[in-house]
């Protein structure tokens, strides 16, 4: 009986295939094309490819966090609005004459410039705040600091501003430079030689200020109307006269306040009740009857070279 078994030859041969396999897989795994490389630069790839993502994310959580948040927008000077809540920003629409709903930057159209008496879109920095069914109109006051350059009969005066970086005192000059705005002690100064942080921001309560630094200001866009808010699909405008003008918006349920375009203002109202009557509209959000010093942060600014953009 013959014994079976592989001979010399077919080991050798069968070594010789099996280092030609190897050789091959070493080369697939190794080479320049190789499985590891490609494998390497699929890692690098991909974690290149990680990190622009998480650039551009950046990116823009920061573009997104300077229009929801506030923040010294750079490009365009000024502190963007910190929205409260429930306020939506809006844009004016030329064709159907009204306020669109816009939360894009596009409602940001506040590129520093001349005003010009051409130039009345009145797109600057708006929102709209609905409570309770009504609408109200809002404008964004920045930050900012003024100098009045008096004329020699001290009657009138060209008023400058320079917008602030958040809440500091520090702004960008016509060159560039950065420069130190001073602050108010007495509300006396002379202001014809430099620029002086606006009282309204600040927090100096004594001449009108808060108890902390802001960075801007919401005012109402238009006077405040009385109105019925009995119908929400309709809401009726109050024509106000001495006998229904002097109300408390607390004894009557069925009215509000509106800050709107195009309707009669709120008039025949005590001081004493205007002040209560504005702490009611949206006291959550610390709405108040305008200060001295706010309405004067407003009429510098208005009759600056910015005024077009907030009128």
């Amino acid at each position: 009986m013959r014994n079976k078994g592989i001979t010399l030859i077919a080991l050798v041969i069968t070594i010789i295939v099996l280092l030609i396999l190897a050789g091959v897989s070493i080369a697939m795994l190794t080479g320049e094309n190789g499985i590891l490389n490609q494998a390497q630069r699929a890692k690098n790839e991909t974690e290149q490819a990680q990190m622009e993502e998480e650039n551009i994310l950046g990116e823009y959580e920061n573009y997104l966090s300077q229009y929801t948040n506030g923040g010294y927008v750079e490009s365009k000077g000024v502190n963007a609005p910190v929205l409260k809540d429930g306020m939506k920003l809006v844009t004016y629409n030329e064709e159907t004459k009204n306020w669109d709903t816009n939360n894009s930057s596009s409602a940001y159209d506040y590129v520093a410039g001349e005003g010009t008496e051409d130039n009345n879109s009145s797109k600057w920095a708006n929102a709209k705040l609905t409570i309770d069914g009504v609408d109200g109109y809002f404008v964004w006051i920045p930050r900012y600091a003024y100098k009045i350059t008096y004329n020699e009969d001290r009657i009138g005066g060209i008023i400058d501003v320079k917008f602030l970086i958040g809440t500091t005192d520090q702004y960008y000059d016509d060159e560039g430079n950065l420069q130190t705005a001073k602050r108010a002690t007495t509300g006396n100064e002379d202001t014809s030689n430099d620029y002086y942080v606006h009282p309204a921001f600040t927090n100096n309560v004594e001449l009108g200020g808060w108890s902390e630094e802001l960075t801007g200001i919401w005012v109402g866009k238009y006077e405040s109307s009385l109105v019925d808010k009995t119908d929400k699909d309709n809401i009726k405008n109050i024509e106000t006269t001495e006998e229904n003008g002097n109300i408390l918006l607390s004894e009557n349920p069925n009215n509000a306040i509106a800050v709107q375009p195009g309707i009669s203002s709120w008039r025949y109202c005590t001081i004493g009740n205007m002040y209560t009557n504005a702490r009611l509209y949206a006291e959550n959000l610390n709405s108040h009857m305008l200060k001295n010093s706010e309405w004067g942060a407003v009429a510098y600014l208005t009759y600056s070279r910015y005024r077009k953009k907030w009128l």
